[in-house]
């Protein structure tokens, strides 16, 4: 079973959940480096002035070489041939044709290209700016991250020149051949009738933008794609949620405009197989297949809200994995 998922909620109680549930796979993730690196920063400032903060991020990462395109196909290509003598080309996983060979099946290769960035600009007002960082290139499961960015801005102007303004980007770009089952799952009761994990290539970016005079602002960032296998499926999700400031038991709006988004270009793949019937051939034949493109999903959506503005909140999830 392989699950692609999208979920979105926006402005208090109402959800809308998008997914895609079609009969390819999905993204598979890619293994750590033997040496890992984490990088973790917290920023915490009160200024009544000017006030500016950057963050960017750019992180590429390979399960072969980043330097060797195209990416690399798992298996191994062989041709058949019909019963009318014709040839027939395709990949096999046959892990007795691999020890025949005397020689390992290439697993196939998975590359992604992930990135955060965020740039906030205040003047003539004070500025409460909290910002925690953490990026590790680690394998992770569950509920644990590779980039996790949590912010918390608020801002009231001092006078009707005074404006804040902030930007937030989060990216996954992620492309794989063919990769063979074998090599991405750990679960030793894992079956798969073609031996392998189609292909894929899927883009989703998130984020908001903000300009105000006033407001109390709180964004959460979080990506994983960095696994031992794919029994831990790649998820991203972002989320904004603003409101007044409270003086004196009143709360006041948001003053200015908030907006936020999120789009996707989703293509994936399955394996069909291609053995010719030939009741000459061997019985232990392998089985071939090739890759085909079964899904193209494009998805995009922003919310925008100017003024007064008493409440806005918006989710976003993408998960996409293989359930065995």
């Amino acid at each position: 079973m392989k699950f692609d998922e999208i979920r979105v909620s926006w402005f208090i109680a109402v959800i809308i959940t998008f997914a895609i549930t079609s009969p390819a796979w999905a993204d598979v993730p890619v293994n750590s480096t033997r040496e890992t690196t984490g990088i973790s920063s917290m920023t915490s400032l009160d200024c009544m002035g000017a006030v500016t903060q950057s963050n960017s991020l750019a992180w590429e990462q390979s399960s072969s070489s980043l330097h060797n395109p195209p990416l690399s196909p798992g298996g191994i290509y062989l041709v058949w041939f019909d019963i009318f003598g014709n040839p027939v080309f395709g990949w096999t996983a046959d892990p007795l044709l691999a020890e025949l060979l005397e020689e390992p099946i290439p697993p196939g290769e998975v590359r992604y290209t992930a990135g955060y960035t965020a740039t906030t600009l205040a003047t003539q007002g004070t500025t409460h700016l909290t910002r925690m960082v953490d990026v590790d290139t680690s394998n992770k499961a569950g509920y644990e991250n590779n980039i996790d960015v949590s912010t918390h801005l608020a801002f009231l102007a001092e006078n009707p020149f005074g404006r804040v303004t902030s930007n937030e980007d989060l990216l996954i770009d992620a492309a794989g051949t063919h990769t063979t089952a074998e090599s991405s799952t750990l679960c030793l009761f894992a079956t798969d009738e073609s031996l392998f994990v189609p292909p894929f290539c899927n883009i989703v970016r998130m984020g908001s933008s903000i300009d105000l005079s006033q407001g109390s602002i709180a964004t959460s960032a979080r990506s994983r794609f960095v696994s031992e296998s794919n029994m831990f499926p790649v998820t991203m999700d972002y989320s904004i949620a603003g409101e007044g400031i409270s003086s004196h038991q009143k709360s006041t709006y948001v003053t200015g405009s908030m907006s936020a988004y999120i789009r996707a270009h989703l293509q994936e793949g399955r394996m069909a197989e291609i053995t010719p019937f030939n009741p000459e051939a061997p019985p232990d034949t392998p089985r071939g297949f090739i890759p085909l493109q079964s899904t193209d999903v494009t998805y995009s959506e922003s919310t925008t809200a100017t003024g007064a503005i008493a409440v806005f909140t918006k989710e976003m999830e993408y998960k996409s994995g293989i359930g065995w």
